[in-house]
């Protein structure tokens, strides 16, 4: 079913006016057709059924509800170069990550300054909207103002885990195992985290663990940590 994001909804019986972008993806570039279905979304994750009228208009006929994710899983990501980071995002969001937390540390080598840090996370919203329409998913992930490795304590769930290589014993797979209800997972750059910050997280209970040798980028990283998830989540569903 296609699907189109907005700011607010408003109510079954209503009418929604598309701007130029979204009527010009509906009815150019998908070229919907009045007989058939669309879906719509709000900021709040509220989803209607609605039928296209005359462009740029949609009627909405009925809500829907929409069944909350098994796992919240927040996602502290440190941030990395722009074309990456923006490919990560999207990726993030076709694997269902529910919270998405950017943080600079000693090693990072992007540093955003603050006048463009509203538009940044304008674009990086607009490209998770984008990415939830292409995949089909109706809950948007929520991004958060840019952090620091001090702040990411005030983001923990049932589970906190850091990438750390240097002295993990234990891997992913084993704490996934335990089937936690909310997951905190903090990915460095990729020039990792510096000794002093895994010793602040760990105070901020976070746990270290392994993701294997091979995974060295930060944006696979997040592919391989949000899909072993997501695998995990399989796993339970069919047990």
């Amino acid at each position: 079913m296609k699907q189109v994001f907005i700011d607010e909804i408003g109510h079954t019986g209503s009418r929604v006016v598309l701007n130029e972008e979204q009527a010009h993806h509906l009815f150019d570039v998908l070229r919907i057709q009045k007989k058939e279905v669309v879906r719509v979304v709000d900021n709040h994750s509220q989803v209607f059924l609605a039928h296209p009228e005359d462009r740029p208009y949609l009627y909405l006929f009925n809500e829907i509800e929409v069944l909350s994710r098994l796992q919240h899983v927040t996602l502290c990501a440190a941030l990395i170069k722009g074309d990456r980071w923006e490919w990560m995002l999207q990726k993030a969001c076709e694997l269902g990550v529910t919270r998405i937390v950017p943080f600079t540390s000693r090693f990072t080598v992007v540093h955003i300054d603050e006048t463009k840090e509203k538009r940044k996370l304008e674009r990086w919203t607009a490209i998770c909207r984008n990415a939830c329409e292409q995949c089909n998913r109706s809950d948007l992930p929520a991004i958060e103002p840019i952090q620091t490795v001090e702040t990411l304590r005030n983001f923990q769930g049932a589970m906190n885990l850091v990438a750390y290589e240097k002295e993990s014993e234990h891997h992913l797979a084993e704490f996934l195992a335990q089937d936690p209800e909310s997951i905190t997972f903090c990915i460095g750059p990729e020039g990792g985290f510096a000794p002093e910050e895994i010793d602040l997280l760990k105070n901020d209970h976070f746990q270290t663990c392994s993701l294997g040798n091979q995974i060295l980028r930060a944006e696979t990283a997040v592919c391989y940590v949000l899909s072993a998830i997501e695998y995990q989540r399989h796993i339970k569903g069919e047990n």
